[in-house]
C-alpha cells in the first residue's frame, strides 16, 4: 500500500468556470499541488500503462451481472485508478465519498474537505426542494463524516457550520484557500459616469441575492448613479439600473471592469470569487460571517450587514469612483500576503506531511 502519497479523488468534470469543489480543484489544486499529492487523472494515466489489458475493469463489468452497485461509473473509476492501494484518500465532498464508501478498506485514511457554506444536505435541498432527498442527503453526510479520519477547513470560523457532524475521533486541519495569479487587462465599456456593482453566483437566500435585489431597488429610488450587473443562471431579473448578464464566460474581465463586487452570504465558508476579486484588486462589499470573518477590518473591503446595507449604498463618501483607485494597492497586497499559489502549495504540503506522519 502506498503510504507516502495522498490521492485526491473526484468524479467531477473540472474546467475553468466551475464552482464548488470542481472550481476549487481547478483553481487551487490542479497546478499547485506538492509531491505528496497525486491527482486522480495522474493515477489513471499511471494505471493505464500498468494495466494495458484492463483486466480489473473487465472483471468488475462481469461482476455487474450479480451486483449493479459494483459497476456504477464511480466504482469503476475508483477501482481502475488503483485507489485501493493508497493509504490516504482525499475527498472534496460527501457525495463522492459516499459513492465509493462500500469499497474503502478499514485501514485506509480518509481526508474530507466539504466546500458548502451550509450542511451539504441543506444545500442540495435548496436546489431540489425535495423532502425525501433531504432525508437521504442527511444520511449521506452523516455516513461520510463518520468514515472520515481527517477534516479540512479553510479556518476555525468555518467549523461552526459542520459542528453537528464533527466527532471526537476527527483530526482537524486548516488550509487557507489560495489561487494562482489572475490577469485581466480588459475593461468593458460600461457607463463611466455610474458606479458599477457586480454580483456573481447562485441566486438564493444564503448568498444574499434576494436581499440584494430588494435593497438595490430601494436605494435606486433615491440614488441614480448606481448600476448593478448580475452574472449567473436563474430567472431574469429586471429593474431600474439592473443588468442581468446571465451565464458569463469572462468573469475576471467583469470583476476587473466594475467598481465593487458583492459577497453578501448569510453564512460564509470561504468563497473562491472573493479571492479572485482580491487578486484583481477590486473592492468588495461583503458580509464577514463565519469563514469570512477573516476579512473584518480589512482595507478595500466594506463590511456590511442586512441592517446597514442601505446606508452603505447611499453613502457617496464611501461608494464612489475613487474608492477602487485609492484602495487597489492595499487589496493586491492582501492577495500577496495570504492567497498566492506558492503560499497555498506550502500550506497544503504542510498538512499533507502532518497527516502522513500522524497515521504512519
Amino acid at each position: 500500500m502506498i503510504k507516502d502519497k495522498i490521492l485526491v479523488y473526484s468524479d467531477y468534470i473540472i474546467h475553468e468556470n466551475s464552482g464548488g469543489p470542481p472550481g476549487y480543484l481547478y483553481k487551487c489544486v490542479l497546478d499547485n499541488h506538492p509531491k505528496e499529492i497525486v491527482l486522480l487523472d495522474d493515477a489513471l494515466k499511471i494505471n493505464k500503462i500498468k494495466f494495458k489489458v484492463k483486466l480489473r475493469h473487465k472483471l468488475f463489468k462481469l461482476l455487474g451481472f450479480f451486483s449493479k452497485k459494483l459497476t456504477n461509473k464511480n466504482t469503476s473509476k475508483f477501482i481502475y485508478s488503483n485507489s485501493l492501494n493508497y493509504k490516504f484518500i482525499y475527498f472534496h465532498d460527501v457525495f463522492t465519498l459516499y459513492n465509493v464508501l462500500h469499497l474503502i478498506k478499514k485501514e485506509q485514511i480518509i481526508i474530507l474537505q466539504s466546500h458548502s457554506p451550509q450542511l451539504p444536505s441543506e444545500e442540495k435541498f435548496d436546489f431540489s426542494k425535495n423532502q425525501k432527498e433531504l432525508i437521504h442527503s442527511k444520511l449521506i453526510e452523516k455516513l461520510a463524516f463518520e468514515r472520515a479520519n481527517v477534516l479540512v477547513f479553510p479556518n476555525k470560523e468555518c467549523v461552526i457550520t459542520y459542528k453537528s457532524l464533527i466527532l471526537k475521533k476527527h483530526t482537524i486541519k486548516y488550509l487557507l484557500t489560495g489561487i494562482k495569479k489572475i490577469e485581466s487587462s480588459v475593461f468593458y465599456p460600461i457607463k463611466k459616469n455610474k458606479i458599477n456593482l457586480l454580483y456573481i453566483g447562485r441566486r438564493n437566500d444564503i448568498k444574499g441575492f434576494n436581499f440584494l435585489i430588494k435593497t438595490f431597488k430601494e436605494v435606486t429610488a433615491t440614488r441614480d448613479d448606481l448600476c448593478l450587473f448580475i452574472a449567473g443562471s436563474g430567472a431574469l431579473i429586471n429593474g431600474k439600473n439592473i443588468y442581468d448578464l446571465g451565464l458569463i464566460t469572462t468573469p475576471y474581465n467583469w470583476i476587473n471592469s466594475v467598481d465593487f463586487v458583492f459577497s453578501l452570504n448569510e453564512k460564509s465558508y470561504f468563497d473562491l470569487n472573493v479571492i479572485e476579486t482580491i487578486c484583481l484588486g477590486t473592492p468588495l462589499i461583503m458580509t464577514t460571517t463565519e469563514g469570512h470573518n477573516f476579512f473584518k477590518n480589512t482595507r478595500g473591503i466594506i463590511d456590511v450587514t442586512n441592517k446597514n446595507l442601505v446606508d452603505v449604498l447611499l453613502s457617496k463618501n464611501l461608494i464612489n469612483k475613487k474608492y477602487k483607485i485609492e484602495n487597489k494597492k492595499a487589496i493586491l497586497s492582501l492577495y500577496n500576503h495570504f492567497f498566492t499559489e506558492s503560499i497555498f502549495k506550502e500550506n497544503l504540503q504542510t498538512i499533507c506531511r502532518e497527516i502522513i506522519q500522524q497515521f504512519n
